[in-house]
């Protein structure tokens, strides 16, 4: 009874002070340092870059290229077409046939080459862009570590922010001197190189 009576003291006087009774093991974790966040506007990144605006300009000359190229095919289609409606009447059924289904492979094979010209020049695109984010993770990893930041987020995720947690400027900065340039890659030396890899 004694002893029962001397474990409800002790329990009360426990809650009175306040006392923790907890193993090692439950204890709360040691505080970690409050982060160090940096922003970086990855959009004003890419549209600042020199070496993207290289690129861009190089997409566009391809494209022009490519439109003058295939609008040339394209109307001399459009004259074959004109020239076998014109037909029609003229020779008989066999050959007419003949010539339609020649036409048409070569409208088949228009667009085939045209889709695949558009694709070996986006290929193209990626390539070169894809040397410009490998250098901005780089650059990313550089300004962190000179800011001594231990969060680097995207502009795009951050609502609200103080102006002097923006290092966009830094990394556009060393970006422009790290790679001033990249080769654009030819499309159709890509194409062939990809070609040669499915065999």
């Amino acid at each position: 009874m004694r002893l029962k009576l001397l474990a409800t003291s002790l329990a009360a006087a426990t809650v009175a002070l306040g006392v923790s009774w907890t193993s090692p093991a439950m204890a709360a974790p040691a505080a970690k340092p409050a982060p160090v966040i940096r922003i970086v506007d990855i959009q004003e990144v890419m549209e600042r870059s020199i070496a993207v605006q290289g690129i861009r300009r190089e997409l566009d000359a391809y494209r022009k290229k490519y439109d003058d190229e295939f609008a040339a095919k394209e109307k001399a289609l459009k004259e074959e077409e004109r020239e076998l409606v014109r037909q029609q009447t003229v020779i008989d059924g066999s050959a007419y046939r003949e010539k339609v289904q020649a036409f048409q492979q070569k409208f088949t094979e228009f667009q085939r080459d045209l889709k695949n010209r558009q694709q070996m020049l986006q290929n193209s695109y990626a390539t070169a862009l894809n040397q410009v984010t490998v250098q901005i993770q780089k650059i990313w990893a550089a300004v962190a570590e000179a800011e001594g930041a231990t969060l680097l987020l995207p502009r795009g995720q951050v609502l609200l922010f103080s102006p002097g947690y923006d290092v966009t400027a830094d990394v556009i900065d060393r970006l422009n001197k790290a790679l001033p340039s990249v080769k654009f890659p030819d499309p159709m030396k890509q194409g062939s190189a990809s070609g040669q890899k499915k065999k």
